[in-house]
């Protein structure tokens, strides 16, 4: 069999914190893609984690309201991996939920007193 017929497929399994994903054993995942992406680590921001079916392999993508789904597809697609259909349809409502929340926030009004 070629290596390069063989195609994997990632599921979402989590949706966390960086806090609570490293309070995890997703601990040293987290840590390798945030030095990957050069990315400071910050308790707040939200993970996305990956089973590769198949394998014991995970990956690890930072989520906020601007990530774009064509590019992590991309990046998957690098590894000969892509993304099971109802995991792509998950991801995409909660970035959408992310891009409503951040939009409905109220505006202070500092004069208030």
């Amino acid at each position: 069999m070629n290596d390069k017929n063989v195609e994997f497929v990632a599921t979402l399994i989590s949706i966390l914190t960086v806090k609570e994903a490293l309070n995890s054993e997703m601990e040293n995942f987290v840590k390798v893609r945030a030095a990957i992406d050069k990315r400071e680590l910050k308790d707040d921001d939200k993970v996305a984690i990956f089973n590769i079916n198949s394998t014991t392999s995970y990956q690890v993508f930072f989520i906020d309201k601007d990530t774009n789904i064509e590019e992590l597809k991309e990046e998957f697609k690098k590894m000969n991996v892509r993304i099971n259909y109802d995991s792509e349809q998950v991801l995409k409502r909660y970035i959408e939920r992310l891009r409503i929340q951040n939009n409905s926030k109220p505006i202070s009004n500092n004069n208030k007193q």
